[in-house]
């Protein structure tokens, strides 16, 4: 069967668009199961009910299915003619890891606690991305549960999970995964993932979850046995690309498709972030992208709730963010990543922590005055685009900007943060020009109070020549960085010093600013201040100072922000001072002359009066 790529979401492979066991009140359990590249398959059994194989139908287009009594916890395998034992590709749990079978999961009795909870718009959003395993000593969804109570208290709106997929081993930052439908049994089981996300609900807190569909794990993945799944055209560095432009491919854009509502429906998740979404390859004329906005835009309006799509596409992408009645993809939001290397370019020149070179001051600026350096399409190449007289409209609202992240951090060999690259007062500068800014400020756990703990690349792969290769890899993907001395990523001990350890032994003064920048950042959206529509922003190379200067009627706000390399003494600013002093830091009142003040290294000034 071939994709015929002119058409949208033409026509559903699946009676009900289904992937994976479906249960029916009856006590019966509908197998479904997509394998083109079988003609006979079966269902057996694991565990303590075990049985003789049941065979299943086929249809014309590869599905297998069958109707047999079931009970939700049992395991059971897909199993080939030859004898052959594999996870289902829907499967809904692992609880043995990816080589294991796979067992029946019903959430629908779960009570949920917020089900009256409508999500959160996207300008209120405030993001703090976790990994869910070294959030917490005991890396389950009940422990982290006991810290969203902190979240709280810090003033962030919603947590950017890491990818939850199943992954080999105990352990890995989750884009490995190979089982797509089956949430990660290190963390718990699928009913305490339910808990995790309904707490989180209750105490106004969205949850967005990251996805990964540019690539299959290299280690547990059988889609090869089915057919279909995997592309013969396209590869990537990481595993098996996904086959969205060949034969069979209209199930497989299918299976992805349902497997983003899947997420949301079953497990109540208010939104999505797609991994490296210039790296899912497709040649057909509508990108299966485009098909996954489509899809959350249809069940956004059934549901009538917020669901925020988010693209980790690193630079700008303006066809992303365009709606779909515009022949844009119709995300809401995207991570723009030239914030976060345009302020360390500063912070620490000549240091590149991505593929893209960043210059000092110059790309700060630019960033300022526009939203960004590189853009880029899905279809089209990077670039630098330079800052003309008239730039075109960038949406600041729907990018999301940062000053670390779990690739920021955990790509470089030590895993350092930025106030261990920098210093407190940096990293406490660079948070307010971060969260002050009318973009969706994002957070990486640990940061708002200066964690001492590294963020490493950790992984846990059983297969013995992709350990080695993994370990080659980072050093092949990072050649500006000096691996020598690192530890392996597959060792265990990297993986327990990721973890953030508690608020009470991080940096008070740090916590603290954190709490008093993003109190003010609310209280300025409330007031219609901060907003990219009433922004004139600009950095002066001269005086490593970035301006933020906001207006709204009579109000007006302004943020001054000093960032500078370590080696630099800059002199100390004279700034006329207002009576609407909100946050300082590094500033002091000038004594011989009233209503000014004098602002130092890493100084920071926030105020907001009235204009008469």
């Amino acid at each position: 069967m071939t994709f015929n790529s002119d058409q949208h979401v033409a026509h559903h492979s699946f009676a009900s668009s289904h992937f994976g066991p479906k249960f029916h009140d009856d006590g019966t359990v509908t197998f479904q199961i997509w394998s083109p590249g079988q003609s006979v398959l079966s269902i057996r059994f694991a565990g303590e009910r075990k049985s003789d194989a049941i065979a299943m139908q086929r249809d014309e287009l590869g599905v297998f299915s069958v109707r047999t009594a079931a009970l939700k916890g049992e395991r059971y395998w897909v199993e080939f003619p030859d004898g052959r034992r594999r996870p289902d590709p829907a499967s809904r749990f692992q609880p043995d890891g990816v080589h294991g079978p796979s067992q029946l999961v019903d959430t629908r009795d779960f009570v949920w606690q917020a089900a009256d909870w409508r999500g959160l718009p996207k300008q209120s959003l405030v993001l703090y991305e976790i990994q869910l395993g070294a959030f917490t000593k005991g890396g389950t969804y009940q422990s982290a549960i006991e810290r969203l109570d902190e979240l709280v208290e810090l003033g962030v709106t919603a947590i950017e999970l890491m990818p939850l997929v199943e992954t080999p081993g105990s352990r890995n930052w989750g884009y490995d995964g190979v089982n797509f439908y089956a949430p990660r049994n290190s963390f718990g089981t699928p009913e305490q993932l339910c808990r995790f996300v309904d707490a989180a609900d209750q105490r106004g807190l969205a949850v967005i979850l990251d996805v990964v569909y540019n690539h299959f794990g290299p280690e547990g993945n059988y889609l090869h046995d089915f057919g279909g799944y995997i592309s013969p055209n396209h590869k990537t560095a990481w595993g098996d690309a996904p086959n969205f432009d060949h034969d069979g491919s209209r199930s497989m854009r299918e299976y992805i498709v349902q497997n983003a509502v899947y997420w949301i429906e079953q497990y109540r998740f208010d939104g999505l972030r797609l991994d490296a979404i210039h790296c899912i390859e497709d040649d057909s004329k509508v990108h299966v992208v485009t098909e996954i906005g489509q899809a959350i835009d249809n069940l956004r309006r059934k549901l009538n709730r917020e669901i925020c799509l988010v693209a980790e596409s690193n630079v700008y992408d303006p066809e992303l963010l365009t709606q779909l009645s515009e022949q844009g993809h119709g995300f809401d939001a995207a991570w723009c990543d030239d914030f976060l290397h345009s302020v360390f370019a500063v912070l620490r020149p000549g240091e590149h922590m991505s593929s893209r070179e960043y210059h000092p001051h110059s790309d700060l600026d630019i960033v300022l005055r526009r939203g960004f350096v590189f853009q880029g399409t899905l279809r089209s190449s990077r670039a630098r685009i330079p800052l003309a007289p008239k730039t075109q409209a960038v949406r600041l609202e729907s990018l999301i900007f940062a000053i670390q992240n779990h690739d920021f951090i955990g790509n470089h060999p030590s895993g350092l943060r930025l106030h261990q690259l920098t210093s407190h007062d940096a990293h406490r500068a660079a948070a307010a020009l971060l969260i002050m800014h009318p973009s969706i400020p994002m957070l990486f756990m640990g940061e708002e109070f200066a964690s001492e703990s590294p963020f490493l690349f950790f992984a846990d792969f059983g297969d013995q020549p992709l350990r080695k290769a993994v370990e080659e890899g980072r050093r092949r993907e990072y050649p500006q960085h000096d691996w020598s001395h690192s530890a392996s990523p597959l060792d265990e001990v990297v993986f327990v010093q990721s973890r953030i350890g508690q608020q009470a032994d991080g940096n008070a003064v740090t916590l603290q600013w954190y709490k008093d920048l993003i109190r003010i950042r609310k209280e300025w959206r409330e007031l219609g201040l901060l907003a990219a529509e009433n922004l004139e922003a600009e950095w002066d190379e001269a005086a490593r100072l970035a301006r933020l200067t906001y207006r709204h009627g009579r109000a007006v706000g302004t943020v001054l922000v000093r960032l500078h390399s370590a080696d630099e003494e800059p002199q100390v600013l004279s700034i006329e001072s207002q009576n609407g002093l909100q946050l300082s830091a590094n500033c002091k009142p000038d004594l011989r002359e009233p209503g000014v003040s004098q602002v130092d290294a890493f100084g920071v000034v926030i105020q907001r009066f009235s204009m008469s």
